[in-house]
């Protein structure tokens, strides 16, 4: 036995009408509380807020500060900001709290404008959560980037970039680790979109404290993805296990959309030695005895205990998936350091369909256990797992599980 689920708590938040996207979760510095944020959507894709919640009692219990964000109009054509996919992280060096997230622009209320029109920004806090300061865009280091050209290969009005609900890591140059994904551009400039939901290359923002501005400063190398052959999307929103001296372990996502008879759905992955500026060219995520891990396309997030293992949360499929589905089970499995794959004795299930949903099948919505968010008791080394979950499937809202899982 490699984990035991020792607690579960179905209906533990719930926000009426609203689908509760990417739970974030850090431990304050100058005391015992915590903070939680995540996103309230009302449709797929559409954010109308980011909420920050406060615990005093380890997450027993939470108590609402407020919206850290807004969606909210423009112009006089219905066009929209929508603001979130946001994470906290607590640097105890710099002693800050620091909010990730992106402004996303839909001009004139629609999706196309997304592919093209997305800046990435942050926040920070030097009083536990409770004031923050106000945005401060991305921009990577150098004189080649401004506020347009705001990182490598990436263009405001072009095409965009993006960090999806991120697991902020340490990395041992002592950089902070933002996953980024960028749209691709085809040869004469114009996007690259196959499927008309872009097609994506991943790498990772590298964030350096200065002590002397109290700021950060943001850099960032290669990006990697793969052809059609392999994914109808590329590849998109990383997470990162931190192995040992410089090496980090990238997982992404793909996608087989429409393409599930000659295409596999699973995750993929890639290995930097070098704090996370290069990266080999990326492999699919295999089970230790070569077997396919497979997993349709949505987020994964690894974890970096403080035992010093690395944890895969996420779903993992019996046969291949079909493009985005099925988003269950939820599962949680350790990787093999020295092998980079999954140990597939260790797979165990934290959530599933239930029963009743396989009496209503044939509603617009779905079965989705993704869109989790993770986090390390640090009092007792268990793992949270948060993630949402849909009772009726004729509503698009959910409830927000809590799940507690003991490594053994």
């Amino acid at each position: 036995m490699f984990f035991e689920i020792i607690g579960k708590n179905d209906k533990y938040l719930s926000y009426k009408d609203y689908f509760i996207l990417g739970p974030s979760v850090a431990y304050c510095i100058n005391s015992e509380d915590m903070l939680m944020n995540f996103d309230l959507f009302n449709a797929s894709d559409s954010n109308t807020g980011s909420l920050l919640l406060r615990s005093s009692d380890n997450g027993s219990t939470w108590v609402e500060q407020g919206f850290i964000e807004k969606s909210y109009v423009y112009d006089f054509k219905n066009s929209w900001v929508k603001s979130g996919y946001g994470a906290l992280y607590t640097d105890i060096h710099a002693k800050v709290m620091i909010y990730v997230a992106n402004d996303t622009y839909w001009e004139e209320n629609k999706l196309a404008s997304l592919w093209r029109m997305r800046t990435l920004y942050y926040r920070l806090s030097f009083d536990d959560g409770y004031t923050w300061t106000d945005k401060k865009y991305i921009i990577q280091k150098g004189s080649s980037y401004n506020s347009k050209q705001f990182i490598k290969d990436v263009e405001f009005g072009v095409n965009m970039a993006a960090s999806v609900s991120p697991v902020i890591v340490r990395a041992k140059d002592n950089s902070l680790l933002v996953s980024v994904q960028i749209q691709m551009l085809d040869k004469d400039g114009t996007l690259l979109n196959p499927t008309g939901m872009g097609y994506m290359k991943a790498g990772v923002l590298k964030a350096f404290w200065n002590s002397e501005t109290l700021d950060y400063e943001w850099d960032l190398g290669e990006y990697v993805t793969v052809g059609l052959d392999k994914s109808v999307r590329g590849l998109y929103e990383p997470t990162y296990g931190v192995i040992n001296n410089n090496e980090i372990m990238m997982i992404m996502r793909n996608s087989n959309y429409r393409q599930s008879d000659t295409i596999t759905g699973a995750k993929f992955y890639s290995i930097s030695v070098d704090n996370g500026y290069t990266w080999s060219e990326p492999e699919m995520l295999l089970y230790d005895d070569g077997s396919i891990m497979y997993s349709s396309s949505c987020i994964p997030k690894v974890l970096n205990h403080s035992n010093g293992d690395i944890y895969y949360i996420g779903v993992i499929n019996e046969e291949n998936p079909k493009g985005n589905l099925p988003r269950y089970p939820l599962c949680i499995a350790k990787i093999e350091k020295e092998t980079k794959r999954i140990i597939k004795k260790s797979v165990t299930i934290i959530d599933t369909k239930r029963k009743n949903h396989d009496l209503e099948a044939n509603t617009s919505n779905v079965v989705d256990y993704s869109n989790h968010g993770i986090y390390e008791d640090k009092k007792t080394g268990d793992i949270v797992v948060l993630a949402p979950y849909r009772e009726d499937l004729t509503r698009y809202s959910c409830y927000l599980n809590r799940y507690v899982v003991k490594p053994v």
